[in-house]
């Protein structure tokens, strides 16, 4: 599973003040202990440790023998780091990293950024940061060499494709990172980004629908891709565009069953707009919190993959001996009663190929329309309704016969496709239509009928399926000139 990185944290938090419980006489002894064992380090061990050695030492023991990833303890430093990225303002270069193992890969550039005017692009590796190899860190200790204060300068070795590996040297400024972005897609739809949930997200967004309905648009597309979370509350307030007033958003637990319940407010305007949600395995935290909220009202279509999983609340404490504390309180529950943490939320229509994800979300704002796709049997080109499609598979041709790529294809058409470990078979959906394709790839069960198949092929890891198939699954095939054409009509799609 790919992770990534802006200057952001998976979370889902407060920010509050919270006063020392009175200590009992069990945890004045074991603090007692602690004591001790510190002070004969620091007097006698031959290293000569210093003193903000060991208490961070004692810190991160504590912290790390709990188990959760998600407890934190910041120094003052870490903190403001912590909160400014939270705010989208932080001092680098204006670039979002995700895991490419063993390096990691730059998934997007902010405009007007250090980065940009270097002409650091997408998909570029960063191997090196100020002469240190990267392979093997982790996305957070790579964003925390790359940091830095404005206007100093750092050094890194990109690996581009194609090119000799080469050296840039940037300096570091204060970068702004909305966490709110749009555009008007053709069709008249709203697309908007939410990049992360802060304070001002709810109104960055309001303001942009405000455009956008003024420019009569005729739906919403929400994408929560790679958006690892915020503020609790941001997620309450946007999902207030969308609910009436009154709906219960989010339900907290903590640890002795107290509940806290989250309501929409109405001091939004109501947006009574046809509305798809993209979403991946890293939509974390508040992300997942609107996304829920949206899915049990079915107030929204979930199209793409299963979440992340974080289920968790965590509150920053302010420490009386400075820094803070990022402590997980308690969990949370979707308005249906549902836990997301570790499992994450499944998406109404599963769409795994990324290239795919905007135009099906695109299609679930149309379903009326037939979902059509032509490829060129060059293999140059493949568009779906209308729309080219930049990374895509080729088609292979033996023997007379055309072969498509299975996923790419029924997930273009409308199919959610699995892969089933139990019985080792793929499993593709589309309203009453199933298609079981067995592990032999010899033979499938389609709409509850066995039947055999021509031969299937496989290459670099990509199953390939005879068009002859997809008639059998209601797609009407078509060819003419250089162009392959496959359409579903909406009467196959319910």
């Amino acid at each position: 599973m790919q992770r990534r990185v802006v200057l952001l944290v998976l979370t889902l938090l407060f920010f509050i003040p919270v006063f020392p419980a009175c200590a009992g006489e069990d945890l004045e002894r074991a603090t007692a202990r602690v004591s001790e064992v510190m002070d004969y380090v620091y007097h006698y061990h031959i290293a000569r440790p210093g003193l903000d050695q060991l208490v961070e030492g004692a810190i991160d023991g504590l912290l790390d023998k709990l188990g959760d990833p998600y407890t934190q303890y910041f120094t003052a430093e870490e903190l403001d780091n912590f909160t400014g990225s939270l705010e989208g303002n932080f001092a680098g270069i204006g670039v979002e990293l995700e895991g490419w193992p063993p390096y990691p890969q730059v998934a997007r550039v902010l405009r007007d950024s250090p980065a940009y005017r270097a002409g650091i692009r997408e998909k570029d590796l960063i191997i090196r940061v100020n002469g240190e190899d990267t392979a093997g860190m982790t996305l957070s200790q790579v964003a925390e060499k790359i940091r830095g204060p404005a206007g100093s300068r750092v050094q890194l070795t990109i690996r581009r494709e194609g090119v000799p590996d080469f050296n840039l040297e940037l300096v570091r400024e204060a970068v702004s990172n909305p966490s709110v972005e749009g555009e008007i897609l053709p069709g008249n739809i709203g697309y908007v980004r939410v990049h992360f949930f802060g304070t001002t997200t709810a109104g960055e967004f309001g303001m942009l629908m405000q455009e956008f309905r003024a420019r009569g648009i005729k739906g919403v597309i929400l994408d929560l891709r790679n958006d690892p979370g915020g503020y609790l509350q941001a997620a309450v307030d946007l999902a207030g565009y969308f609910l009436p007033a009154g709906r219960v958003v989010v339900t907290t637990v903590d640890r002795d069953g107290r509940e806290e319940v989250y309501r929409t407010t109405g001091k939004s305007p109501a947006l009574d707009l046809p509305l798809a949600v993209l979403v991946d395995d890293m939509s974390a935290s508040s992300a997942e919190v609107l996304a829920g909220a949206l899915k049990d009202y079915r107030r929204a279509v979930l199209v793409g993959s299963r979440t992340y999983g974080k289920g968790v609340v965590q509150a920053v404490i302010p420490l009386e001996t400075g820094g803070a504390l990022k402590l997980t309180i308690a969990r949370y529950l979707t308005p249906a009663g549902k836990s997301v943490d570790g499992c994450g939320i499944e998406p109404d229509r599963w769409v795994s190929t990324p290239s795919l994800q905007l135009v099906a979300a695109r299609q679930e704002l149309e379903p009326r329309l037939p979902r059509t796709m032509i490829f060129n049997l060059s293999g140059s080109d493949v568009s779906i309704n209308g729309e080219k499609i930049g990374d895509h598979p080729l088609l292979l041709v033996q023997s007379g016969e055309i072969f498509v790529p299975l996923r790419f294809t029924l997930e273009a058409l409308g199919f959610s496709v699995h892969w089933q470990y139990r019985g080792h078979r793929i499993l593709a959906r589309n309203g009453n239509q199933e298609f079981i394709l067995d592990g032999d790839m010899r033979t499938a069960t389609i709409s509850g009928q066995r039947v055999r198949l021509g031969p299937l092929m496989a290459r670099g890891g990509t199953i390939y399926l005879p068009v002859s198939t997809l008639s059998r699954l209601g797609v009407k095939v078509e060819r003419y000139g250089g162009e392959l054409k496959m359409e579903l009509l909406p009467d196959k799609q319910e």
